[in-house]
């Protein structure tokens, strides 16, 4: 059953009261947004709908404001019918405001410069919406608990990512919704919007498409492009002149067998290390050459994208009884996804697909001037290739109980055991030359934001064991329990009644400081009961971190000392964002294990978290972000990501940006790598001193990522 909103702003809020409950009006929401919508017959709808022309003072539009969230406590999905014709995505943000009055949450995101904060609501979550396709935006209410990070995918919607704190529905006041991107005059959008409403089932989906999305090799059918690859014949002639044209070619004269710099070198033990040679900091490879490590991340023969509800979208299929094409197909949960990369590879080589593959992939790195095979890559493939290599460790100790989000009880037996267990798997890699290192895991979801782990810990009555412990440790910061009560401004009888009490607001500004010192303890603890274990199985590959997605508070210091090299994802524009702090702090080289550029010239309408006008300026972002961070004395390390394009319909998440060295018919994007090329072959005079590094800045656009 719909539960029809009421659209309305304050200075309307008698007109409104008078309209009956289950009736949603587009005229109401006209007149509170006129500025930038009217009434119209739709071009994505057969039916009137409300259109909307964002400009850069106002972006967005209220759909709902009140006293009275009943409907939102008694409803589990809200849905917004959206359709536009814009050549891009569209980043659709709903916006969740507790009441007027409450001072907004600061929320910064990966890809924000150091000190920049956008202001937002309560609770902010955004979508991407695919041009020229009907799609029904559904939100799902439960996730304004604050615990997650990242949407559930529904059919046709792309990723869906959340940032702010903890909002019951009851304390809803005024919802908004806010259209990006807008710049003028590369990206002026419009917009459709069809309905608004709350519900508590899943809508049934809208009619198949006139014309399919997706072509049979994977292609956007919407637009055509320079490189687009036009038949089967076409990918055919492509692929097999690829393979022809593989060699087993060289690294540069001047480099070592490991891409290290034969003109430096320093003590050699066999394994990479790190060094302070007193300017800056290297890598050292096995043979003792100095080291900066130049990769890519996901070199993989796979670029597969979720099917399951959407399969009216494709022009063609793999079939799957073909014994050809088995392996086109996956899962993940109760998704079906199909990989186009693969199925091209497929029609092409038949059987013989993964060796062809392989030997086309180990040419083209060589050729690009690549010395690492970077994180969430084809680790089979990584051992045999005779590169250089990190290694993902998988499965990142857990608990049945989580404090925040993804953070455990770190104080329990559970989690010891299960660091144990998460260490072990190092044993398949001991006394390999070619691994770098191990990064511990990526981009912890507690860490998103600057969250009190602790206070977030006394948010809900679940009990814990490092709760307990938290009551013990606050017990010894107090002589007795009046002068916590006084601290705390609180009323408890003893502190066991503090480990039961449910705290939703700091109750002072002490109490703030206490639960801060005690989430560095948390942290501390997070990151030692793991390093002990790895060390133990492990003690000559370098640990790399946890591939922060960016420095969110000074938590992420804590207990940084345990890693070898401080590993953050750096997606900075027009360089890598800062490092030098990190080193400072840490005491550590830093690495950074992603970045990208990406554009909507070619074939997908997304640029990812930095984007670039055409692929030409791809290239020349990629060599200023690359030679800018390896002329800094403390970076030792920077990776791409990646490798291949994701597809167009979005991968398992719903993620489809242009951010591959590859297509999905695997023709390289020259401009790109033809830049990367020069910048690789340059590495090591850049990072002594010996060559400026590449000065020339790209025009700034709106990222178009989910």
């Amino acid at each position: 059953m719909k539960i029809i909103l009421i659209v309305f702003a304050s200075f309307l809020i008698a007109a409104c009261a008078a309209e009956p409950e289950d009736e949603f009006s587009l005229n109401t929401i006209h007149s509170t947004n006129s500025e930038i919508t009217s009434l119209q017959k739709g071009s994505g709808f057969d039916t009137e709908i409300l259109h909307i022309k964002p400009t850069a003072e106002n972006q967005s539009i209220v759909v709902w404001q009140g006293d009275d969230a009943t409907q939102w406590t008694q409803s589990r999905y809200l849905v917004c019918e959206i359709w536009h014709g814009n050549d891009f995505s569209a980043i659709i943000n709903l916006e969740f405001f507790r009441n007027e009055n409450a001072a907004a949450t600061i929320i910064t995101q990966s890809g924000d410069e150091a000190g920049q904060a956008n202001e937002r609501p309560r609770q902010a979550t955004k979508i991407g919406v695919l041009p020229y396709l009907k799609t029904r935006v559904i939100f799902p209410l439960e996730y304004l608990d604050g615990q997650n990070v990242f949407m559930e995918r529904f059919p046709r919607q792309l990723k869906g990512t959340m940032q702010g704190r903890r909002l019951k529905p009851d304390d809803i006041s005024k919802v908004a919704l806010r259209f990006a991107p807008l710049q003028e005059p590369h990206f002026m959008p419009e917009f459709e919007l069809a309905d608004v409403y709350l519900t508590n089932e899943l809508p049934e989906p809208f009619p198949d498409p006139e014309n399919p999305v997706v072509d049979n090799l994977g292609q956007w059918t919407a637009k055509d492009w320079p490189g687009k690859t036009t038949s089967e014949e076409e990918l055919k002639n492509l692929l097999i002149a690829q393979l022809a044209g593989a060699s087993a070619s060289s690294f540069p004269e001047n480099w070592s067998k490991y891409g290290g710099w034969k003109e430096k070198r320093f003590n050699a033990t066999r394994f990479f290390r790190t060094h302070h040679d007193g300017n800056r900091w290297w890598l050292v490879d096995p043979d003792g050459y100095a080291f900066v490590s130049v990769g890519v991340d996901c070199i993989r023969n796979q670029s597969s994208g979720t099917i399951s509800g959407q399969e009216d979208l494709f022009e063609w299929l793999p079939p799957k009884d073909n014994e050809v094409f088995k392996d086109a197909y996956s899962g993940r949960g109760d998704k079906v996804l199909v990989d186009f990369y693969r199925s091209n590879l497929m029609k092409v080589f038949g059987d013989k697909w993964l060796e062809s593959w392989e030997a086309i992939t180990t040419s083209q790195i060589r050729e690009f001037r690549l010395n690492t095979i970077a994180n969430w890559s084809d680790i089979e493939y990584a051992r045999k290739s005779n590169l250089p290599y990190v290694l993902p460790l998988s499965d990142f100790p857990s608990t049945q109980v989580t404090l925040f989000r993804d953070f455990p009880d770190v104080f329990s037996d559970e989690y010891a055991a299960n660091a144990k267990t998460f260490a072990s798997q190092l044993n398949d890699f001991k006394g390999d030359p070619y691994l770098i290192g191990y990064f511990l895991r990526n981009e912890p979801l507690w860490a998103f934001g600057a969250h009190d782990i602790a206070f977030e810990m006394f948010a809900t009555d679940r009990p814990s064991v490092s709760k307990e412990q938290f009551t013990d440790w606050i017990s010894g910061r107090y002589t007795d329990i009046q002068s916590f009560n006084d601290a705390w401004k609180l009323d408890i009888e003893n502190f066991k009644e503090l480990s039961e009490m449910v705290i939703e607001e700091y109750p002072s500004e002490i109490a703030k400081e206490d639960f801060w010192q005690f989430s560095e303890v948390l942290v501390k603890k997070y990151v030692d009961v793991p390093c002990d274990e790895v060390e133990k199985v492990d003690p000559d590959h370098l640990n790399l971190g946890m591939r922060y997605a960016w420095i969110s508070s000074d938590l992420l210091y804590k207990a940084g000392d345990r890693f070898d090299v401080y590993s953050i994802n750096g997606y900075g524009n027009p360089g890598p964002p800062e490092t030098a702090e990190i080193a400072r702090i840490s005491g550590k080289p830093v690495m950074i294990g992603e970045f990208h550029f990406g554009a909507t010239d070619r074939g997908l309408p997304a640029t990812g978290i930095q984007g670039a006008l055409t692929q030409e300026e791809r290239g020349n972002a990629y060599r200023y972000y690359l030679e800018q961070g390896l002329a800094r004395p403390e970076l030792i390390g920077i990776h791409y990501f990646q490798w291949l394009d994701q597809p167009i319909l979005g991968r398992f998440d719903g993620e489809n940006y242009n951010i591959g060295f590859m297509d999905i018919c695997n023709r390289p994007y020259k401009k790109l790598t033809e830049a990367a090329t020069k910048s690789h072959s340059v590495i090591y005079e850049v990072a002594s001193g010996q060559a400026a590094p590449f000065e020339y800045k790209i025009e700034r656009i709106p990222s178009i990522y989910y």
